[in-house]
């Protein structure tokens, strides 16, 4: 269809993107959708979270999730969006969790900028419990851009 996206696209608007919705299966309840900051690298985005959140309970039982990530710009044709269907991983392993938190600073220069040079306490004391990595590695894409619509 004329308003797809090809994979070079895709790449450079979830580069641009600060925050997608990562949509978690939960037995017998709606998808639970969650906005998380990520990192996009090789098909694959990179999160991470605190490891005794719900979501990595969720994510350990049923692996298979989406994310969507849009601008909805001004207007009807300023339309962009893309939905990534996908398989998670998920990592407890520090190093892992570091490892992915640098892909989130080389793709993201813009969240590394908006830290504070210094956390509340609250939030230093929250960001120094365990971590877990999120890995989301894409199995198919549906992606539009109203843009490309011929006026």
């Amino acid at each position: 269809m004329a308003v797809d996206m090809n994979q070079a696209e895709i790449d450079e608007f979830l580069l641009g993107q600060p925050t997608l919705i990562l949509c978690i299966n939960r037995p017998g309840k709606a998808p639970l959708p969650v906005p998380m900051a990520y990192g996009w690298r090789d098909g694959a985005a990179y999160m991470h979270t605190l490891a005794a959140s719900p979501k990595v309970g969720l994510l350990r039982r049923d692996p298979i999730v989406s994310l969507i990530a849009e601008d909805s710009g001004t207007g009807y044709f300023s339309l962009k969006s893309v939905i990534v269907e996908g398989t998670a991983e998920v990592s407890e392993d520090p190093d892992v969790v570091a490892a992915y938190r640098r892909i989130i600073d080389e793709t993201k220069p813009d969240l590394v900028s908006r830290r504070p040079e210094q956390w509340p306490a609250q939030l230093e004391r929250f960001y120094q419990r365990p971590r877990a990595a999120i890995k989301v590695t894409a199995t198919r894409y549906k992606t539009w851009d109203f843009a490309k619509i011929p006026r």
